[in-house]
This record gives C-alpha cells, sequence and structure tokens, in this order.
C-alpha cells in the first residue's frame, strides 16, 4: 500500500511538471511572434505620437490622407517618397515635380488662405516658422494637426525625411533616399578633399548686393563643394559690401539666375577687381531651388557647385 501511495505522488508530479513546461512553452511563444512582428505593428500603429522640428509633441488619431503642404521642399520630399498622392493643397510656389501644378493652391508661404485650406479637409497641415503663428493656431483649434517642418541644414533634411516618412508610411523608402543622398555626398567630398579650397562669392542679387551667408545651405554646399564662402562673416541672407567683396578677393563668383546681368561684373566697381572676374571665374547656377530648398534634390545643387569650383575631378 506505501508503495502504491509513492507512485501515484510520483506519477502526480511528473504530470504537473509536464502541464506547467507545456504552458510556459506555450505562452512564451506567443510573445515571440509578435516580437518578429514588431516593426510592422510600429509602423502601422494609429493613434501616432511624433515631434516636429518646434519639439512639439502632436498625435494623428488616423494615418493621413489628406495632406496640405505649406513648403515647396516638403512638397518635392512627400512626393520623393512615394506619397504624392496623399497631396490635396499646396502653396503659389510650388512647382515641383510637374505634377503639383494641378494641385490646389492655398496661398504664399506668410499668412496662408484659411478658407482654402480647410476646403481640402485636410487630416494634417505640414507647415513651417514661415506659414503664419496665428493662421496655424487657428488650424489647430479647427482639430487640424499641423506640423512644423524646418530643416536648416543637410542633416535637418534627412530628419525631415525620417518625420514625413513615419506619417506617410514609408519607412523603407526614406532611408533609400538617405543612402543616395549620403552617397553622392560622400562621392563628392571624396574627390575634392584633397584639393586647393576655393574662394567663392555667391551672388543673389546685384541689387542691395545680397548674398548667402553663415547659416544657409547655399554656404553648407560651398563647403562640401571643396570651397570657402567670403560671407561666412555675416548670417543668413544678407547686404554685402562691394568693399569686404575687394577685401576677400574671391576666385570664383556663382549667382543666381535672376542676380541680374553677369556680364556687368566686368564694369561694376569692386567686382571687376576680382580674381573671379579677371580670370573670368562666374558661373550661374541652373535653378535656384536646388540649392535652396531642403529637399533630397538639394545633391544636384552640391554637384553642380563642385564642378564649377573643381571641373578638373567632376565633369
Amino acid at each position: 500500500m506505501r508503495k502504491f501511495k509513492k507512485l501515484f505522488i510520483f506519477l502526480l508530479v511528473f504530470i504537473l511538471t509536464f502541464s506547467l513546461v507545456a504552458c510556459t512553452t506555450e505562452d512564451s511563444s506567443e510573445p515571440k511572434d509578435k516580437v518578429e512582428n514588431s516593426d510592422e505593428i510600429v509602423e502601422n500603429q494609429f493613434p501616432l505620437s511624433i515631434t516636429d522640428f518646434l519639439e512639439r509633441e502632436v498625435t494623428l488619431e488616423k494615418e493621413p490622407e489628406r495632406i496640405v503642404s505649406l513648403a515647396p521642399s516638403t512638397t518635392e520630399l512627400i512626393y520623393a517618397l512615394g506619397a504624392g498622392d496623399k497631396v490635396v493643397g499646396v502653396t503659389d510656389y510650388d512647382n515641383y515635380p510637374p505634377e503639383v501644378e494641378d494641385i490646389p493652391k492655398v496661398g504664399g508661404f506668410k499668412g496662408p488662405n484659411i478658407e482654402a485650406i480647410t476646403a481640402q479637409n485636410p487630416d494634417i497641415v505640414l507647415a513651417s516658422t514661415q506659414s503664419g503663428q496665428e493662421e496655424m493656431e487657428t488650424l489647430e483649434n479647427m482639430g487640424i494637426p499641423v506640423v512644423m517642418v524646418e530643416a536648416k541644414d543637410i542633416e535637418g533634411i534627412y530628419e525631415s525625411i525620417r518625420l514625413l516618412a513615419q506619417i506617410t508610411g514609408t519607412n523603407e523608402k526614406s532611408q533609400e533616399i538617405i543612402n543616395e543622398m549620403e552617397s553622392k555626398i560622400g562621392e563628392i567630398k571624396g574627390k575634392v578633399e584633397d584639393l586647393p579650397t576655393i574662394d567663392v562669392f555667391y551672388l543673389v542679387s546685384f541689387d542691395g548686393n545680397w548674398t548667402a551667408g553663415k547659416g544657409t545651405f547655399i554656404d553648407e554646399l560651398i563647403t562640401l563643394a571643396g570651397g570657402r564662402n567670403v560671407a561666412q562673416n555675416v548670417d543668413g541672407w544678407a547686404q554685402y559690401s562691394v568693399e569686404e567683396l575687394v577685401k576677400n578677393n574671391p576666385d570664383a563668383i556663382i549667382t543666381s539666375p535672376h542676380a541680374g546681368n553677369v556680364e556687368d561684373m566686368e564694369k561694376t566697381e569692386g567686382y571687376k577687381d576680382t580674381n573671379a572676374v579677371k580670370n573670368e571665374n562666374i558661373f550661374v547656377i541652373s535653378d535656384d531651388d536646388i540649392i535652396a530648398r531642403a529637399s533630397n534634390r538639394i545633391v544636384l545643387g552640391l554637384e553642380e557647385i563642385a564642378k564649377f569650383l573643381h571641373p578638373e575631378v567632376l565633369d
């Protein structure tokens, strides 16, 4: 009898132990499946909280299907990400890609038309600090999420791409775009890094002698292209004195297509005394947008400037 009891207890313990192991195995396998698919779950999860360029947390209750973009650079990036079909409103200045010509216009950079925006029934408005604080607050009070996208340099463009990819569910494409940009920038830097640095002046407009100083994309592009912006001593878009221009004596002058007649430099006081004019190293950029807009097309501007400054390795 005693032996029977011991055998019974042994069998009971064995069965309970086996049951616990089976349950544990079953429970642990379920979370494992969820972890393996975690990227897909996170990517498609709404409501989604994001942090914009003003460090504001914005919550999107649903995936946006109707987007109003209040900056041409943002519009360009959305199309580059393959989400252009979601854009239902753009500024009067949007011109790329060509498809935006058919998108309803909602005003300029500053003080966009609130009625024109709301008429598009947007799920989200992508704005910049130039869009107008009062107007953006009005939209938010109407329950329309407003996200600020405000890149100041190339790293900021990468951040813009990642942010817009979150919003549009195009994370894989965003990394592809960033990789392409980094590859092109690395290629150009590698070709010019051991070459002599060229002193450069960028002329925005003869009228007032405007230039692009420190903190502009143009300044960053000149540096990456193997040059030195002689207007680094001024911030942003600024008027530059002819005296300073002569003093810094640039080896090359790059101008906007709308700066004025470049032939006038040969007879303009100050300009005619620079090495750039004497050696006929005056170049006109093909398109202002590829050096001023915070989009992936900025690498086209970099390549063009690099070819101006170092044609021996980039032609």
